[in-house]
């Protein structure tokens, strides 16, 4: 039997806090939410003046043309072919939802060849194949080398080497479907016959935002795509991380427990707490000339090494090593271990909360840093994720479903940071013994 004696107003209370932290939940996760499915959106439904909230399955179209009867012709005209197929009648349909266009070309009974364009690569490629509603032959030829060279349409060549069936007649009856025939047989632009017309959902579509972010870079000449960038800003975090725990922490042990004088500690101490009240903008400029001077402008490096000397770091890492039981340190000083053994093998696992605390505090703005990498590097190779999604918000055909979907990305590192660091702060208290 419960005999605990129950304030007035405590359910009342309980209630209220309860609505609260759900409220707060719910404003907190539904921006996070909406940017994941915006990310999936095409931009007519982001657009949308009713809002949409659940993502459309986008629309595959698979087309058979026929060339029986026809002359033997070579590749490039196949190719062409097949790309006035696919990217004249998305052009016409810009606004529906097409995920994909395959494209399969036959000839008394073999199929010659099979082509395969997906929304990612026309999204990209749109505003320079087929920036107007010009559609006509000689178009298509100028724009054919683009196509190629960029690697925006999957082309396959078996010429007479593979069996296919011929079309077999089935021609979609739906909406689309039939703007497509009606687009085809209106303008006469194929030299194959259509055979077939088939229309089907592909939800593996609905991630075509984050395909497209790779073409992108890989058009800026970035080897590793899009993703080059994530890489970029990985680097810089685990380097400026593991400086800062390392020189941070053994500069704050000796300001802690080695320097003596306490005038001296103070100075030092209000030395690196002023550096926190100067404005990072001031020196800006500085930083910059600093940089040119070491022939380090448009590298990696000259991001990093501003973030080599932070503060806080030593004002945190000190505050919890003045707490440190002073007789287990003199215990191991006279056993004879020297101030470096006693810093790695006591020191440090007894300080893991402040370790990590000191980890995700610099991960975070290092991370979400724009400014200086901005100014300080050029090449589309040396950017960090900050200015490539500036870049990509700045460029002269900007989505907003790529811009959603690089925020997803670039929020995935933040949230693993979070997940991953409650467990090891609470192991690190539990590990040391030491109650506040």
């Amino acid at each position: 039997m419960n005999s605990r004696i129950k304030e007035k107003g405590e359910r009342k209370l309980a209630v209220t806090s309860y609505i609260v932290t759900i409220v707060f939940i719910v404003l907190g996760v539904l921006p996070l939410v909406w940017l994941l499915l915006t990310s999936l959106m095409d931009n007519d439904s982001i657009d949308a003046t009713t809002p949409k909230f659940i993502p459309d399955i986008p629309k595959s179209i698979s087309i058979t043309l026929d060339y029986s009867g026809q002359p033997d012709q070579n590749e490039d005209f196949y190719l062409k072919d097949a790309m006035k197929a696919t990217w004249f009648p998305w052009m016409a349909n810009i606004r529906e939802n097409i995920g994909e266009i395959k494209i399969k070309g036959v000839k008394d009974g073999h199929e010659l060849y099979s082509s395969k364009t997906t929304s990612a690569s026309f999204s990209v490629g749109q505003p320079f194949i087929v920036p107007t509603q010009v559609f006509n032959d000689t178009v298509m030829k100028a724009k054919l080398p683009r196509i190629k060279a960029s690697g925006l349409s999957d082309f396959n060549w078996y010429g007479q080497g593979k069996q296919a069936k011929t079309g077999d007649g089935t021609l979609s009856d739906k909406p689309l479907s039939k703007n497509l025939q009606t687009f085809f047989s209106d303008r006469k632009l194929l030299d194959g016959k259509l055979t077939s017309l088939e229309q089907s959902g592909n939800w593996v579509r609905l991630f075509d935002s984050y395909r497209s972010l790779n073409i992108l870079a890989s058009e800026a000449k970035v080897s590793l795509g899009f993703y080059h960038y994530f890489l970029n800003s990985l680097l810089v975090c685990a380097v400026v991380i593991v400086w800062q725990l390392v020189f941070g922490a053994m500069a704050s042990y000796a300001l802690s427990q080695l320097v003596r004088n306490k005038k001296t500690k103070f100075i030092v101490l209000m030395y690196f707490l002023m550096t926190i009240m100067i404005p990072g903008v001031s020196v800006l400029i500085p930083q910059y000339l600093l940089m040119q001077k070491l022939k380090l402008v448009d590298n990696i490096w000259a991001i990093i090494l501003p973030h080599f000397a932070w503060g806080f770091v030593i004002f945190l890492f000190k505050g919890f090593f003045d707490q440190l039981p002073k007789e287990l340190l003199q215990a191991a000083r006279v056993d004879g271990a020297s101030e470096f053994r006693t810093f790695v093998r006591i020191v440090i696992p007894m300080s893991i909360p402040v370790f990590t605390i000191v980890a995700v505090m610099t991960f975070i703005p290092v991370w979400n840093d724009f400014l200086w990498p901005y100014v300080v590097t050029k090449s589309p190779h040396n950017w960090t994720f900050t200015v490539a999604m500036n870049d990509l918000q700045g460029g002269a055909n900007p989505r907003a479903n790529w811009i959603s979907a690089s925020g997803v990305v670039s929020m995935i590192p933040l949230l693993l940071v979070f997940m991953g660091t409650q467990g090891a702060i609470e192991k690190g208290i539990n590990f040391t013994g030491i109650k506040g």
